[in-house]
């Protein structure tokens, strides 16, 4: 399976929303956060804590540390929280989509990347087709089949996108309140609201996902992580809306036959909507154009 580039060199912490995010979307600065340690069932002991020592890359604290009858293994992540290995005569290993996931920078996913290679793992991303760029990840089983998701989301995610300079799209009279028009050329969607015109780029804040526009909801939607905007491209309000802030814009202008000219290589970045921002042509024939509900 081919997987994407690796992430640009970066020793930013994770961001944009993923595993460890609390609530108010900040990321865990310090150690210990969340959970304390992860008890881990495994066939062979002295196998699986090579295991997670060589290719994991955590550090071996001991053995018989805990107040466990078992043989059993302590090992230490770089964030403090401790991984326990027990040892079993049999154990049922994760299925299905049960996974353990390790988020790091990009700088370690790139370390992580080359020693997997070096020390010949099998790479692969079971679900490369649904990350969004800057999201980058590896799936590898331990020796007993506990499946793990090393992952780590780049300064990719937050790039602005290249244009593709000035897009006609035609006359702005043909265009009635209400109507959203997606435009493959420069990524964006054309919107007309009463204010006027708005030209709201279809990557999304979250991490550069495409969105689309769902007529059925009257609002933009990301498939990679279910982002939401309204037409004005605003992050609906809901709790748990991985979108980054509101869609970026494009400025518009009109020919002088009063065509809606977009240029996709300026981009305007906004934390709200303000009704400045939409549009409107000074044309009879605009004026007086349907309005549509």
């Amino acid at each position: 399976m081919h997987l994407q580039e690796l992430p640009d060199e970066s020793d930013e912490t994770p961001m944009f929303g993923g595993h460890g995010t609390r609530s108010d979307g900040s990321q865990p600065t310090g150690p210990v956060e969340w959970f304390s340690h992860l008890v881990v069932g495994v066939t062979n002991l002295d196998r699986s804590e090579a295991w997670y020592r060589d290719v994991i890359g955590l550090d071996v604290l001991g053995r018989g540390l805990l107040a466990e009858e078992r043989p059993h293994a302590v090992l230490q992540m770089n964030t403090g929280q401790l991984l326990v290995l027990v040892e079993n005569e049999k154990i049922a290993a994760s299925k299905g989509g049960v996974h353990h996931g390790l988020m790091l920078t990009p700088n370690q996913y790139r370390r992580a990347y080359e020693r997997l290679q070096k020390l010949g793992h099998k790479i692969e991303d079971s679900r490369e087709q649904f990350r969004a760029h800057g999201e980058y990840s590896i799936d590898i089983e331990d020796p007993d089949g506990h499946r793990y998701q090393i992952q780590c989301h780049g300064p990719e995610a937050e790039r602005i996108m290249p244009g593709a300079g000035i897009v006609d799209c035609g006359s702005a009279a043909k265009y009635h309140v209400g109507d959203v028009r997606a435009f493959k050329t420069g990524n964006f969607h054309l919107v007309r609201l009463k204010e006027g015109f708005l030209a709201v780029s279809k990557w999304c804040t979250h991490m550069n996902g495409v969105v689309i526009y769902q007529k059925v909801h009257w609002q933009f939607w990301c498939p990679f992580h279910g982002a939401t905007y309204d037409r004005r491209g605003l992050p609906d309000p809901f709790m748990g809306n991985r979108a980054g802030g509101p869609l970026r814009l494009h400025p518009i202008t009109f020919g002088p036959e009063g065509n809606v000219l977009v240029n996709t290589d300026e981009v305007i970045s906004r934390t709200e909507y303000d009704t400045a921002q939409a549009v409107q042509p000074l044309d009879v024939a605009f004026a007086s154009a349907p309005v549509l509900a």
